[in-house]
């Protein structure tokens, strides 16, 4: 059963039957290899049998009323199926929504009638359709963000340091790699530190994903949160700079959206619950109000740890070890962020920047997806100033999504929006 968690922001997951799930996952992903992507498997594909047989199940659950259908679209909860539902019927094809004992389990059926190929024949798919006789290893193995790291750096791809562990002797071990490599690099902050993320190996939408660790406290304290969802863990250097969603459909660059989390702009009078206060007020549409609690607390206290001096001694009338950070007054212009989650739903930004951004780095996505062969990525990928070269900046990737939120780059708050359902139709052919 799912419940209010603050670490998994507004995507609650059940977090004993995901921990196992991801950990199996995980683990049995080499005997799964195996068994579905081989010489068997790729004939099996070309012939289209996997169709057939998922035809057969579905004509066995609809006789039994196990299976039904959803053929309205204003029904449909996944937001990211329905700009590929709207798609559809601008280009005349039949899209339905499955339905499991009368829920939605985020699987459909297409059919274009108007075309005259093996691809008028009707397909069932989860989330997102592919190639019809497609199939793909990596497929399986790109929500694992460690052979994902692996794959890349071993490509000469940028990628944040880091590396896999599963005890926090393991975690200490990469955190303190991680330090030592900033102090040569000369790329400490003014207490010597460098910042990093701690996550779980498996998952998304950045659930239990704790940004600015900076000692060995706050180490052991984002490493058992992230330890609640997957048995192994991610310890990385946190990169500067916002995140994007550079979505590749068919070997080819669809959208490049920004994500940026909420934030307060000091005035040198509000303290930062009173900035949150004014922000809520004044909301943009489709952008929902910050939540003020704990953990906002813990992360703003984390976040401004290097600052302190500089914001007393703005401030020396106040006794600041009193106070709840929130209840800070912020310097004007001190920018202060309140939450390691991005995007509109917890009060943040979003901007399509697929127009601005520059040629080496739009070359840079399409050769990730090539390394990867599948024909439908979204990679999450950090870099301060996407409008300049990756060459020139310390930037990387940090995930890759085998089943991207391609409605992100329909729905952008700022930029021009980009009809990506329309390239994945296109792609597989209907």
């Amino acid at each position: 059963m799912k419940t209010n968690c603050p670490y998994c922001g507004n995507n609650p997951v059940p977090h004993y039957l995901y921990w196992y799930n991801e950990s199996l996952n995980i683990l049995l992903t080499p005997l799964r290899q195996k068994i579905l992507y081989n010489f068997l498997s790729r004939f099996i594909k070309k012939r289209q049998w996997d169709q057939k047989i998922i035809f057969g199940f579905f004509t066995v659950g609809k006789f039994l009323g196990i299976i039904g259908f959803n053929d309205d679209i204003s029904k449909c909860k996944v937001r990211r199926a329905y700009v590929l539902w709207e798609e559809a019927l601008k280009r005349g094809i039949r899209m339905r929504e499955l339905l499991l004992f009368g829920r939605p389990f985020d699987s459909y059926f297409a059919q274009n009638s108007k075309l005259k190929t093996q691809n008028s024949s009707p397909i069932i798919f989860s989330g997102l359709p592919r190639p019809v006789g497609y199939t793909n290893k990596w497929l399986d193995l790109m929500d694992d963000k460690w052979r994902l790291k692996q794959l890349l750096q071993s490509n000469n791809l940028p990628v944040p340091m880091g590396a896999n562990c599963f005890s926090f002797k393991q975690a200490k071990g990469i955190f303190e790699k991680i330090q030592r490599s900033a102090v040569s690099r000369q790329q400490t902050a003014a207490n010597n530190h460098k910042f990093v993320i701690v996550k779980p190996r498996s998952g998304s939408r950045g659930r239990h994903t704790t940004t600015f660790v900076k000692n060995e406290a706050s180490l052991k304290r984002a490493f058992e949160i992230a330890k609640r969802l997957c048995f192994w863990t991610i310890v990385e250097e946190q990169l500067p700079g916002p995140v994007y969603r550079a979505t590749v459909v068919d070997f080819k660059l669809e959208g490049v959206l920004r994500g940026d989390s909420p934030f307060v702009l000091g005035d040198g009078a509000h303290t930062i619950r009173e900035l949150i206060k004014i922000k809520n007020c004044l909301p943009h549409k489709g952008v929902k109000d910050v939540v003020v609690d704990e953990n906002m607390e813990r992360f703003v206290k984390q976040e401004i740890f290097n600052f302190q001096f500089s914001i007393s001694k703005e401030f020396p009338n106040i006794n600041f070890q009193k106070l709840s950070v929130l209840d800070w007054p912020i310097p004007k212009g001190f920018i202060v962020y309140l939450s390691e989650k991005i995007g509109v739903n917890y009060g943040g930004s979003s901007s399509e920047d697929f127009e601005i951004c520059h040629p080496d780095n739009k070359e840079l996505f399409v050769r990730a997806a090539k390394i990867l062969g599948d024909p439908i990525v979204g990679f999450d990928f950090i870099i301060p100033d996407i409008s300049k070269s990756y060459k020139e900046q310390n930037c990387g990737f940090i995930e890759v999504n085998s089943l991207p939120f391609i409605n992100l780059h329909h729905d952008p708050l700022l930029g021009r929006p980009r009809n990506v359902a329309a390239a994945v139709w296109q792609m597989a052919g209907m």
